[in-house]
């Protein structure tokens, strides 16, 4: 079925078979729950399923149907597959509890869970909606939010799929991806030259790029609260800190990204004499000319780059 893309145009979807089979009904996506043969050897009845949707902020939602339950069973959205080295990040039903946002990096590390297994139902419809915002994931069922926690390794833009590990067939439908653009959180002091450095370098290259740059007065205006502002780097796909005024506030900001392992993005104009304790990290240099001005569009550019990583996709 064609739909929309956001970037533009229009994709048919399909769906990829890493482990385990599938079968198409009327419009529905229906995991086999029999056991399978993985690199030719057998495997238990799992599965990891990839569809040619891509997320990097944003929800997946989908309607999930057991034809039967027990102790093993669990189904999960993957919203975020690292195809070299086949982690992933999943938010859905059944593992460590009834509701599970855990990742497999070549074992399970489970980022939160609640829920007795026991209370998974065969032949009942479960609509998930799991959604990602910079650090932050969040798991809904049948309309209430049932799962809310902080990732701490960055995530790059993805495809989204499907995890299960059944005996028995589970069928998917109404699967649904609303991809946002990853928001970059701007931290600097509110003054010129500092807003020009915003407004006529920053602000372009994140927008040519499809990230939305966003700043702390544009979000939150007078009275600003820090839980706020903590909540604001949290969601953000990345932080890019401007250091050349000394400013009590924007070192706070980037001690709390780095805190969280959010990628930061360093600036300062060209002979800022930076403190001790920012000294050693990586800082891109500008310099407030018509030459300097390309030179640091391009270094910005790279840097966003390195953090989002590919659009290609929907």
């Amino acid at each position: 079925m064609p739909v929309d893309c956001p970037h533009g145009g229009s994709i048919s979807l399909e769906w990829g078979a890493l482990i385990g089979e599938y079968a198409s009904d009327d419009g529905a996506f229906i995991i086999k729950g029999r056991a399978v043969e993985y690199e030719g050897k057998p495997s238990p009845p799992i599965g990891s399923f990839l569809r040619n949707q891509w997320l990097s902020r944003g929800t997946v939602e989908a309607t999930l149907h057991f034809s039967a339950v027990e102790a093993v069973s669990a189904a999960a959205l993957i919203l975020n597959y690292n195809l070299a080295s086949k982690a992933f990040l999943a938010a859905g039903l059944g593992g460590p509890g009834l509701f599970a946002i855990r990742s497999f990096a070549g074992q399970w590390n489970i980022h939160d869970a609640t829920g007795e297994i026991s209370n998974l139902r065969p032949e009942r419809d479960y609509r998930l909606v799991a959604t990602l915002a910079g650090s932050s994931v969040a798991l809904s069922v049948n309309g209430v939010q049932v799962l809310a926690t902080q990732i701490t390794s960055p995530l790059q833009r993805s495809q989204v799929g499907l995890f299960f590990l059944s005996h028995h067939d589970v069928r998917v439908s109404d699967f649904l991806v609303r991809d946002e653009k990853p928001t970059a959180f701007v931290v600097m002091q509110f003054s010129s030259p500092y807003n020009e450095v915003y407004s006529d370098v920053i602000q372009g290259v994140c927008k040519a790029l499809g990230v939305h740059p966003q700043k702390t007065d544009e979000a939150f205006g007078p009275g600003v609260i820090i839980a706020d502002i903590a909540r604001q780097i949290v969601e953000s796909h990345l932080v890019i800190a401007e250091l050349s005024p000394s400013n009590p506030n924007v070192y706070y900001e980037v001690g709390f990204a780095h805190a969280l392992r959010k990628p930061t993005i360093l600036i300062a104009e060209k002979g800022t004499q930076l403190p001790f304790d920012v000294s050693p990290f990586r800082v891109l240099f500008y310099e407030n000319s018509i030459p300097g001005k390309t030179r640091f569009e391009e270094g910005l550019r790279r840097h966003v780059e390195a953090i989002i990583g590919p659009r290609s996709g929907t």
